[in-house]
């Protein structure tokens, strides 16, 4: 399943454009100078907020759905926001307008990059001619996610299923928990081994999603039916399967992919009577966000 949208070549364009406005080194990278006495001062405090108490220009620091609104106080002269990854690289840069004490930052989006997780620094600059940075600080920006379950629609029926199609009890549901500072964004959901899969020519079947994932825990539904047994195409033969993994990776845009396998038990003969038998997180090799 792909998608063509062109929106997706804004993505690539916003690094390009930054490296080419020649900006000074003291603009870029922060106040490097200060950055061995100057401790990061941002903590999270209610998942959306990172609080900035020991910065005397930069009054807020919050995280609201797909982007980072950043604040500065009205006495400030502050004309210019740099936002620094852990890289030491420009992430962004945004202009306060005259009167405007906000700026915000898309950190977050279908068709944005994956996020680099870690320490950032947010740089306020005087001028793009400024030598010296009025101010910095830091931020953490990670998610930490992981499946904690896989749910059969049929052995869930209380859920929130769309039961207006008469293969609802075939569905799946994904149980995802972010540990970290900020949310991040489910951007896919790969289904490895599923019975659904095993009905057609690749062992995996995915579908795309666009579903915020807070601090916290999150339910995801799947598009399709995962635990399917036949289609328009045939049916499995059950009985030469016998107990087979079904591995679930979530593709995110902040932290690391997680997955979960979970074993699935085919029946002894063509009924396919499916039975779940257990399921655990399992370790990926996909880094998402980190790479």
């Amino acid at each position: 399943m792909t998608d063509n949208n062109p929106t997706h070549e804004r993505c690539i364009a916003r690094r390009s454009v930054l490296a080419s406005i020649g900006l000074s080194t003291a603009a870029l990278a922060g106040c490097t100078s200060d950055s061995s006495t100057n401790p990061s001062n941002n903590s999270t405090a209610d998942g959306t907020g990172l609080s900035t108490e020991d910065s005397d220009v930069f009054a807020t620091v919050e995280m609201n759905e797909q982007n980072l609104e950043v604040e500065v106080t009205g006495e400030s002269a502050t004309e210019f926001i740099n936002l620094v990854d852990p890289d030491g690289e420009l992430f962004d840069q945004a202009r306060l307008e005259e009167g405007v004490t906000k700026v915000v930052f898309e950190i977050l989006g279908r068709y944005e990059d994956d996020l680099l997780t870690g320490e950032y620094e947010l740089v306020a600059l005087e001028s793009l001619k400024s030598d010296d940075p009025i101010d910095s600080t830091t931020i953490s920006l990670d998610a930490e996610c992981k499946i904690t379950d896989v749910l059969w629609a049929a052995e869930n029926p209380d859920m929130d299923w769309d039961k207006n199609s008469p293969v609802w009890d075939e569905y799946a549901a994904v149980v995802i928990e972010n540990e970290g500072t900020i949310p991040s964004l489910l951007t896919e959901l790969q289904w490895e081994g599923a019975p659904a899969a095993k009905l057609g020519r690749d062992d995996t079947v995915s579908y795309h999603h666009e579903i915020h994932l807070p601090p916290g825990e999150t339910t995801a539904y799947s598009f399709g039916q995962i635990y399917q047994t036949s289609g328009a195409g045939g049916s499995l033969d059950c009985s030469e399967l016998g107990t087979e993994p079904m591995t679930v990776t979530a593709v995110v845009q902040v932290g690391a992919d997680p997955s979960y396998t979970q074993q699935i038990e085919y029946g002894d003969d063509q009924s396919c009577d499916l039975t779940i038998v257990k399921g655990s997180p399992t370790d990926s090799d996909s880094t998402g966000g980190e790479s």
